[in-house]
């Protein structure tokens, strides 16, 4: 299910925020109740919201329990923005998922995360160099692509969920990811009906990977949707987002 429109147009973009955490998130602070995000996303003028909690391989939350709570609690509430309620979703190898199937499908939104690689119930690649991680990244993603669990990727191939490589091998899980692998894996996941999140953190931390990836996107056709990973509730702002994202995109980053 594509959540928004194609387009490439980064106001229309940053008026969504679909990478969100509530207070069901651990991560997430305790102001981070539906309610209070609900009229934040009003002040802030965002037209979507999507609420995707964790969802990690062997942990103790119960995905869809508190998705039938969230939803009973959005129906109590009044708003022009469209809310949806999901999970971010783990493939933690190839063909791996931390959820049932009927768990996926039941949520609004399957967004899936390919990369928490600094968990320890996730699998890592037999070769841990950079190359090496590109092409697990890639593995998981094509085995995840020859199912229908998945409406959108979060923070694609983003190298931050990585604490053993410095700076310069996280780039480098990046730059060695070639042009036609890259475009077989967004043509891809298009005929999968997923999209790509634009991730700001990782697009902001990576410019130039974040410019080849937009326009190969671009390029094949593929779904984009912002997502800021909110923890806060000043986090779900997009606002000033679609000016820093046309400097990484289409002029000189500072």
């Amino acid at each position: 299910m594509f959540l928004l429109e194609r387009t490439y147009d980064v106001d229309e973009l940053t008026r969504h925020n679909v990478h969100t955490h509530s207070v069901f998130s651990k991560c997430a602070k305790p102001e981070m109740t539906l309610d209070a995000m609900i009229r934040a996303a009003e002040d802030f003028g965002l037209r979507t919201l999507a609420v995707t909690d964790h969802s990690d391989p062997r942990d103790d939350i119960d995905t869809y329990g508190n998705y039938l709570l969230l939803k009973e609690r959005l129906a109590a509430i009044d708003t022009p923005v469209r809310v949806l309620l999901g999970a971010e979703l783990s493939a933690y190898g190839i063909g791996k998922y931390a959820e049932p199937y009927a768990v996926d499908k039941a949520l609004d939104f399957a967004s899936y995360s390919h990369i928490h690689y600094h968990l320890d119930t996730w699998d890592q690649p037999a070769d841990r160099s950079p190359r090496g991680y590109a092409e697990h990244n890639l593995a998981v993603l094509n085995a995840l692509f020859d199912t229908d669990r998945a409406d959108h990727i979060t923070h694609p191939f983003s190298p931050c969920k990585m604490p053993f490589f410095d700076e310069a091998q996280k780039a480098q899980t990046l730059s060695c990811l070639t042009d036609n692998e890259l475009g077989d894996i967004l043509e891809k996941g298009e005929r999968s009906g997923v999209s790509w999140e634009i991730h700001t953190p990782t697009f902001f931390r990576f410019p130039a990977f974040s410019r080849r990836f937009f326009f190969l996107g671009k390029e094949v056709g593929a779904h984009f949707a912002v997502g800021t990973d909110a923890h806060t509730l000043d986090a779900l702002s997009t606002q000033g987002l679609a000016e820093r994202l046309r400097t990484v995109l289409y002029g000189t980053v500072v």
